[in-house]
């Protein structure tokens, strides 16, 4: 005669690893199905079975952040579940989790510095109500001026600083880029200019945006590039831009005579930041993500689930 505990276990071991059905089960002890159910459901309640969940370690946010973070030496990661595999979908979970999660890196006193862009007007809307009396925002990219285009600077720059209440909001007023080195010489002789750019270089905060070399630029919208600038700028090994200066895979900045022209914030200064953060959510933008965390302008890091695992598999992780 099979004792209780053992009749549990030689049941729940039919059904749970040799996959029988409670019928045959039944037949084999000449039981009901009914009995067959009950002590499978003693088996459980005695702990002869115990049930766990094994998450896919690929889906696991906590787990694409930690791999994220070790593989690329960021100092912050945070990885947003995707709801879908439309990009705007996943951009706007991804800012509203990203606001609050940026700005709770910021320390009263701080000087942020602010770029412009879609994903960071989206974010803005997003900022938690605070108040840091002592801090200063700048924004740190000079303006696209095409009525028929927006970067929306000065909307970000007004929705951060109202949110945050710090104690300023100083805006850059001059174009990102001009025709010639010289003219961005003489505009950084003009006081209000050269005020600007000197707290530009020593912000402690950074929200950055990074561009395509594509159609899909507002560079390219707004006139600032041509169809031929970016066909030159692909051919010198391009893969974006961060804050306007364009870079290769390796985060070196890959055309002098463009990159002088450039009124925005540097690549050093970026890289002495304490926080760098940048959001985003497509996969087309992971080769000038790679270039900006390899040219250390990025240090933290928000990314919906399926941009990271195809961060994971383009870096070969």
């Amino acid at each position: 005669m099979i004792k209780n505990d053992d009749l549990l276990y030689e049941i729940a071991k039919l059904y749970y690893l040799d996959n029988l059905n409670q019928s045959d089960i039944a037949k084999t002890f000449n039981l009901s199905r009914a009995k067959v159910s009950r002590l499978l459901a003693k088996a459980r309640e005695r702990n002869i079975v115990t049930i766990s969940l094994n998450r896919r370690s690929d889906d696991d946010v906590e787990f694409l952040a930690q791999t994220i973070k070790e593989r690329f030496q960021l100092q912050n990661v945070l990885v947003v579940p995707s709801p879908s595999y439309d990009e705007t979908e996943n951009l706007k979970v991804t800012t509203e989790a990203a606001a609050p999660y940026f700005t709770s890196l910021i320390r009263d006193g701080d000087q942020i510095g602010i770029s412009w862009g879609y994903t960071l007007l989206e974010i803005a809307k997003n900022v938690p109500r605070s108040s840091f009396p002592n801090t200063s925002i700048v924004q740190i990219a000079g303006n696209l001026d095409n009525a028929d285009n927006t970067n929306y600077a000065y909307e970000i720059i007004r929705q951060f600083g109202q949110r945050l209440d710090v104690s300023s909001q100083i805006t850059l007023p001059c174009p990102v880029i001009v025709e010639s080195p010289i003219i961005v010489d003489l505009l950084s002789h003009d006081s209000k200019i050269s005020s600007v750019l000197a707290l530009i270089n020593d912000i402690d905060v950074a929200f950055i945006n990074i561009g395509l070399v594509s159609d899909d630029n507002c560079l390219y919208h707004t006139g600032y590039l041509s169809s031929e600038d970016l066909e030159t700028l692909k051919s010198k090994g391009s893969v974006g831009a961060v804050c306007s200066r364009f870079i290769d895979i390796d985060g070196n900045i890959i055309d002098a005579g463009y990159d002088e022209r450039t009124i925005s914030v540097t690549l050093p200064v970026l890289k002495k930041a304490r926080i760098s953060c940048v959001a985003i959510c497509s996969e087309k933008k992971i080769p000038p993500l790679i270039g900006a965390i390899h040219a250390e302008a990025v240090n933290t890091l928000a990314i919906d689930s399926n941009t990271a695992k195809e961060l994971l598999q383009y870096a070969g992780s």
